[in-house]
């Protein structure tokens, strides 16, 4: 017999990806391009390795009973940029932010500041807001890129969206800082929400703060135990700081565990292991589909799931389409891997 377990570090590599009226092609620096097709019913059709999977997901536009509140935000960016937000993107950007996002206040100075090997998501961002310049960096052999808000009328809408939907203490007493001094230097009239947003299973923040900080790995390795010789194991992972949210996540998916990452002081692991602990996760991302890189390693990694599921890692054929999955899962981690300050 075959087993799958979890265990490795890594994700994402290079996708060309296509939704209904928006055509996005992207190949960046992939060798083994992999196509994928977002229908209106977020079909993807996954072509790889001779290997066709069809991964139905939760369709984006299906209205879920959600506690976040986007009413004040809405009507203020609607009347200055005349566009709208859907409630996911909003709910998917604001767990980004609370992930790997920067509330800055400098001397009343006001920043907002997204730093990312990625640029591409920054762009993203930034058409969908409307807001901010984007500038490339150098820090010794790697680039990266950040995204930059400081005009005070886009603080005060980005305000306006966090205030009340913010999970995180320590992005809530960020914000407090935002809206003194929106209050006293540019003559706001904002109220703190201090309350801890109560996130779900049934809204994208999962998803946002699993782009920021999250992981999908999957490894094969030698067993003599097994029929094959190899034990094929995937996991999940999600780093921070914050040891209560990763707790509040691990309270949701009812699974895994929470531990201090070796040789730190305050850095935390949220670890998802074991095939059979994967199934809430996978229908989550089905649902809640990851915006960066880090989807295609999801789309690789669902793959060698319902591989599993369908017992075809037992035969040697299985074994050798599972072993390439994974080694393009793993391959480009250091695109994701944080890097430069958020100043």
């Amino acid at each position: 017999w075959m087993a799958a377990s979890f265990l490795s570090d890594k994700e994402c590599i290079n996708f060309a990806i296509c939704w209904n009226s928006l055509v996005l092609i992207n190949t960046f620096y992939s060798k083994n391009l992999i196509n994928y097709t977002w229908s209106a019913g977020n079909q993807f059709i996954f072509n790889y390795l001779n290997l066709i999977k069809v991964v139905t997901l939760g369709s984006s536009e299906t209205i879920r009973k959600t506690s976040f509140n986007f009413e004040t935000l809405k009507k203020e960016f609607e009347l200055k940029n005349n566009k709208k937000l859907s409630n996911n993107w909003l709910t998917w950007f604001i767990g980004f932010t609370e992930g790997d996002g920067a509330i800055l206040n400098y001397n009343n100075k006001l920043r907002f500041v997204l730093t990312q090997k990625e640029s591409d998501i920054l762009y993203q961002i930034k058409y969908t807001l409307n807001m901010g310049t984007i500038t490339a960096h150098q820090e010794k052999n790697s680039k990266y890129h950040r995204l930059v808000i400081t005009n005070p009328n886009d603080i005060y809408l980005l305000s306006l969206l966090f205030n009340g939907n913010l999970v995180l203490n320590h992005r809530i007493n960020q914000l407090s800082s935002w809206i003194n001094t929106l209050n006293e230097k540019y003559n706001h009239n904002l109220v703190l929400n201090s309350k801890s947003q109560i996130i779900s299973l049934e809204d994208a923040w999962i998803s946002g703060f699993s782009d920021a900080e999250g992981c999908f790995n999957v490894t094969v390795t030698s067993n003599k135990r097994y029929s094959l010789g190899y034990v094929i194991k995937l996991r999940f992972i999600l780093d921070q700081n914050d040891e209560l949210s990763l707790n509040k996540i691990k309270l949701l998916f009812n699974k895994g565990k929470v531990t201090l990452r070796a040789n730190s002081v305050n850095h935390y692991r949220y670890t998802i292991i074991g095939f059979s602990s994967l199934g809430d996760l996978y229908n989550y991302f089905n649902n809640f589909p990851l915006k960066t890189k880090k989807l295609e390693s999801f789309v690789k990694w669902s793959v060698i799931y319902n591989m599993i599921l369908n017992k075809e890692h037992l035969s040697l054929e299985g074994l050798n389409k599972i072993q390439k999955l994974k080694t393009e899962i793993n391959l480009n981690t250091s695109i994701t891997k944080k890097i430069g300050s958020k100043l």
